[in-house]
């Protein structure tokens, strides 16, 4: 069976809801702050909705994979719906009330919570004879992130905090709609999707893992501080935005969204060409130095972000995104490949994703209660230790491996 235009639709869903998740990835402090909560508490919603991530991708991908009536595109589906009420919901909902977190939290994650989901749903085509251009698909996600950054910084210029979530549930929407123009995988695709991943699964915990390749740890635990610092700027760049222009200048409003929605635009458009191009330069150069690279790259990034005297200056430093975080995250993935065993690499894979995520935990929950008793600049030299500290250890963990 021919699916028509197959490659065009998914890269399309792939947009529309990379337009949907930088609300929620890239404007939850923004949002949280104008509706009256202090720092501490938006760092443990932040929290709260990463750790609902944490727990809840794995168990959607089991749902899935167990259930004979579920597939992706249905359990996209129904999270999208799920959005779209949410969303509405959390625009008529009282600011700073335990209503507005609890709405927060359940839409963020059930905004966020498929992305996994869109990955197998890509390669489950290829049991039934289609190809997907996957990397075609993911790029046009990014380009959309970059483009949605900015929209939406726009945005909310004009007409201020209640814009995000009704931003939210019109691409939710677009993304629902978009999905029901994805052809359903034949029920034998679905079963041969299904036998390979439980083929693959392994049993092995992560203490075991750990003793088995102990000399991965370092490189993980220096994942885990660099991601830190990555995830606190990401997490609370609008604070960082409001050190640099001004108390005064910040108080316009739409004027902090403004500038963010440019620099994350910036990071995100000039990730494109380094992770279209990883590969060549992993066979050019070796994974290992180009992540001793993309680690020391990194805390220079974080360095001058700490010293950043105005605006122009801070868009210069987020180029240097292509040399850090756009390198680093494909290098992980072929530097699995590399040191893990076959019967492990499900795990070696998990291990490495999950460094970002603990990074991104720790990032949103310590922040959120340092900025209650210490300056921005403070908390970001706290960020900017660790960073260093992760590259070192990166350095040493190559070396102890290539030794």
């Amino acid at each position: 069976m021919k699916y028509k235009n197959l490659n065009l639709k998914y890269a399309l869903i792939n947009a529309s809801f990379m337009f949907m998740v930088v609300a929620s990835a890239g404007y939850s402090y923004n949002f949280l702050s104008q509706s009256g909560f202090a720092d501490g508490t938006i760092g443990l919603i932040i929290t709260s909705i990463s750790l609902c991530g944490l727990i809840g991708q794995p168990i959607a991908g089991s749902l899935v994979d167990k259930s004979d009536k579920i597939d992706e595109k249905k359990f996209i589906s129904c999270a999208m719906i799920v959005t779209i009420i949410l969303s509405i919901l959390l625009a008529l909902v009282p600011n700073g009330s335990f209503l507005m977190i609890l709405v927060t939290v359940l839409c963020f994650f059930s905004a966020s919570v498929s992305l996994p989901l869109f990955n197998s749903m890509a390669f489950i085509y290829e049991k039934d004879g289609q190809k997907i251009n996957y990397g075609l698909g993911r790029g046009i996600g990014s380009a959309a992130y970059a483009v949605g950054s900015s929209l939406l910084g726009q945005l909310w210029g004009w007409m201020g905090k209640a814009v995000l979530p009704w931003y939210i549930t019109t691409f939710a929407a677009l993304s629902f709609l978009l999905l029901q123009l994805m052809p359903t995988p034949s029920a034998a695709a679905e079963k041969a999707g299904e036998a390979e991943d439980a083929a693959k699964r392994q049993d092995l915990s992560y203490a075991a893992f750990f003793r088995k390749y102990n000399k991965a740890l370092i490189i993980v635990l220096s994942l885990i501080m660099i991601y830190f610092c990555h995830m606190l700027v990401n997490t609370y760049i609008a604070k960082i935005i409001t050190r640099i222009i001004g108390e005064t200048a910040a108080a316009e409003a739409g004027a902090v969204e403004s500038i963010q929605g440019t620099a994350l635009f910036i990071a995100a458009i000039v990730e494109l060409p380094a992770m279209f191009s990883c590969s060549k330069l992993i066979e050019k150069f070796g994974v290992n130095k180009l992540m001793v690279f993309a680690a020391i790259v990194y805390s220079i990034k974080h360095i001058l972000i700490l010293i950043c005297p105005n605006v122009i200056c801070l868009y210069a430093v987020m180029v240097l995104q292509m040399l850090s975080y756009a390198i680093i995250l494909p290098s992980t993935v072929y530097f699995a490949n590399e040191i893990v065993g076959e019967e492990d690499r499900n795990k070696g894979q998990a291990t490495f994703g999950i460094a970002l995520t603990v990074g991104g935990l720790l990032a949103s929950l310590i922040g959120g209660q340092l900025f209650q008793y210490t300056t921005i600049g403070n908390v970001l030299l706290i960020g900017v230790i660790f960073s260093c500290i992760g590259s070192a250890l990166m350095v040493i963990g190559i070396r102890r491996l290539e030794a």
